[in-house]
């Protein structure tokens, strides 16, 4: 799609380009049709500019590297309160059982100190489990493999766990005999809390997962609804420039004075273009100014058989609308109610805000279109007037383009009125955020 653009842009310009050059053979431009030569050269570059800029940054932007939460950190702090108020629980319970059954104050060998060991054991040992876990998790497929590889790190945990107790207790002269009692007696405790500890990791990695995958899902899809956005505008190029430049070629050898005009309009209106490409919303009145450069070039062509009325409500100035939406239906405006006629006719434009709704109409006194043109549709979803040339780009692709911005909140509707025809757009009113400072 973006090659085709770009293919079209460097046409165009060779285009002008050889106009110009074939015109300074013949004598200069401005000797034979009076045409400036440099409009020529200013709506060459811009062309190429056009092209250029359609090569380089691509009006579908490059898709930015997402930034999600990683799964990977560890919540040591979290780890060491969760252990320590289950430690400061444990203890308590350890010395209330202890008071009410008349024992004497815990020694260092008790419940108490065991108690107070363990979850400080935990609260260290717990972040390398965690790691483990992961591990098994990624690396191993079969259950048979995760169950053993869980196994084997449970016993080094618990190994570990007994063996620190009893160098830390200060049983060192007495090998063996204390070590198998402590060995078993803690092998429940362990393992109950080797399985709590796995299994709470897992589920909060399966829904850290899930997290991620839901947040990379929906950013893909942003991301191609606005690709598709972004390649259905640039349909719009190739089509308003040959319409452009065969608007300047009609008048190149009759009136040679109004087609200057005409190219340093339409040099405005590309650079505009060009410069807004990358936006997929505008504010109204932007998009106004645009077509008001646009209805210039057309007047030039036309004189005064073109009338224009522009009646834009104030609170609209600022909406956004998707950019290059009125172009095409002006466009059609001009191409179906204005040029096939000798007489005088009108294009008008209004804007208006309706609730939460944004209602823009293009107006003009044409015929409008045939609704028996094609029977199986009803009359509002025509893509463009019957002229036999097929449906147009424009309409079609504004319609396109509408849908995949707003989905079902929004409407074109094109419609035959008493003395013209309309075409009705309403969108959501919304306008651009202000930045914080």
């Amino acid at each position: 799609m973006m090659g085709a653009v770009s293919q079209t842009a460097l046409h165009m310009g060779q285009l002008a380009g050889k106009w110009g050059e074939g015109a300074s053979n013949r004598g200069g431009l401005r000797g034979v049709s009076g045409v400036n030569s440099s409009q020529f050269a200013c709506t060459t570059q811009c062309l190429a500019s056009c092209a250029n800029d359609t090569q380089v940054h691509g009006m579908i932007p490059a898709p930015q590297p997402a930034e999600f939460p990683n799964s990977r950190r560890l919540p040591w702090i979290g780890i060491l309160i969760a252990w320590t108020l289950w430690g400061v629980w444990s203890a308590q319970q350890s010395m209330l059982a202890a008071m009410l059954s008349g024992q004497a104050a815990p020694a260092r060998t008790n419940p108490l100190s065991l108690t107070i060991f363990s979850a400080s054991f935990w609260a260290i040992i717990t972040p390398f489990v965690m790691l483990a876990t992961r591990y098994i998790r990624d690396h191993l497929s079969s259950t048979l493999q995760r169950a053993g590889a869980h196994v084997t790190l449970f016993v080094i945990v618990h190994v570990l766990d007994v063996s620190a107790y009893w160098i830390a207790s200060g049983w060192l002269t007495s090998l063996g005999r204390p070590m198998l009692p402590l060995l078993f007696s803690l092998v429940t405790f362990n393992g109950l809390t080797y399985a709590v500890a796995a299994s709470v990791i897992s589920a909060l990695d399966s829904q850290q997962s899930l997290r991620i995958r839901q947040t990379r899902e929906s950013q893909l899809e942003a991301q191609l609804a606005l690709s598709q956005f972004h390649a259905l505008r640039s349909q719009l190029h190739p089509h308003f420039l040959f319409n452009a430049l065969n608007a300047v070629s009609s008048l190149i050898h009759s009136d040679p004075q109004r087609a200057d005009r005409m190219l340093s309009r339409i040099s405005d209106l590309l650079r505009t273009a060009i410069a807004t490409a990358a936006q997929a919303e505008i504010p109204l009145m932007d998009e106004m100014e645009f077509n008001k450069r646009y209805l210039e070039v057309e007047r030039m062509r036309y004189g005064d058989r073109l009338d224009v009325r522009i009646d834009i409500a104030g609170e609209t100035f600022n909406a956004l609308v998707p950019n290059m939406l009125l172009q095409p239906l002006v466009e059609n405006a001009v191409r179906h109610g204005i040029a096939p006629y000798s007489g005088k006719g009108r294009v008008e434009v209004h804007a208006s805000r309706r609730g939460d709704q944004l209602y823009i109409v293009v107006r003009d006194t044409g015929p409008g279109f045939d609704p028996d043109h094609d029977p199986d549709r009803p009359a509002q979803q025509f893509t463009d007037r019957p002229t036999g040339e097929g449906r147009g780009v424009g309409i079609s692709t504004t319609r396109a383009r509408l849908h995949k911005l707003y989905g079902d909140d929004q409407e074109l509707m094109l419609v035959n009125i008493t003395g013209g025809f309309e075409a009705r757009v309403s969108v959501p009113f919304h306008v651009q955020e202000k930045a914080v400072a």
